[in-house]
């Protein structure tokens, strides 16, 4: 079970519709080592299984010339497989538990920068709210910079997410970068992950929340850490121009208190 546990581990391309999408931080990587490991036990345990049914079947069926045979065992028989699928599967529960705490702790590097992101879930959309200077380069203070669709990080940076929902639940998957976690509206659930590498990886919400669910994607951009400061710095001007056209809008199209009843504006 170990030696095909461990030739599991590097499954050849023609596998890769059958496991994970590849990983791309640690504890994604943690995520699809367990997935095969289990995999393999699995695939111990149905043929093992179909196998004894298989001999069962030819051994003791019934013939025309003669009554099936009847199985018999020896005393504890019984008792012995029973602790030996007992034994198996405490082994399988604790190896969950070490491997679900390595997932949950793997992207935590105290040697890497950290960046927290709040990610909101809505019909039918992800919305990303980076953390900013509270004004632009101009001087003007701005509201939250944030994105739609698309999320941009930093490579090789722990990255904090904060994810909830405005309206009914949805379930935050990008299958390069960790496991599953649900929007639910009115509770915030706390994931991370560090991307190792630059590039762009693709996930899309896994719960059903309505007849638009199909197009709620999300990607994932890995950028270097000046390209990150870069963009993150060009949404805050975007925002904070369209906030000035929208204010000189609303001014121009504001009556003049002082100006006569009837005057034209």
């Amino acid at each position: 079970m170990a030696a095909l546990a461990l030739a599991l581990l590097a499954p050849p391309a023609s596998a890769a519709g059958l496991g994970p999408d590849a990983a791309n931080s640690p504890n994604a990587d943690s995520i699809r080592t367990a997935y095969w490991v289990m995999l393999a036990v699995a695939l111990v345990l149905g043929t093992a299984l179909i196998a004894g049914l298989v001999v069962a079947a030819r051994r003791f069926r019934a013939r025309d010339d003669a009554a099936p045979r009847r199985l018999t065992a020896a005393r504890g028989t019984a008792g012995r497989v029973g602790a030996g699928l007992g034994v198996l599967a405490a082994a399988i529960f604790v190896f969950g538990v070490v491997m679900t705490e390595d997932a949950r702790d793997a992207s935590a590097d105290e040697s890497a920068e950290s960046l927290d992101i709040g990610v909101v879930g809505q019909q039918w959309l992800w919305r990303f709210e980076y953390p900013q200077d509270s004004e632009s380069s101009t001087g003007e203070e701005i509201a939250t910079v944030f994105s739609y669709g698309e999320l941009v990080v930093p490579v090789d940076t722990t990255v904090n997410l904060a994810i909830d929902s405005t309206d009914v639940i949805h379930r935050w998957f990008i299958p390069a970068l960790g496991g599953q976690v649900e929007a639910v509206p009115g509770e915030v659930a706390e994931t991370s992950f560090r991307a190792e590498e630059e590039g762009v990886f693709e996930g899309s919400s896994t719960q059903f929340s309505g007849t638009g669910y199909p197009a709620m994607r999300a990607t994932v951009r890995v950028v270097s850490e000046a390209e990150y400061e870069e963009y993150v710095q060009s949404l805050a001007e975007e925002l904070s121009e369209a906030q000035a056209e929208v204010a000189g809008e609303s001014a121009a199209e504001s009556p003049d208190p002082e100006a006569p009843e009837g005057a034209a504006p």
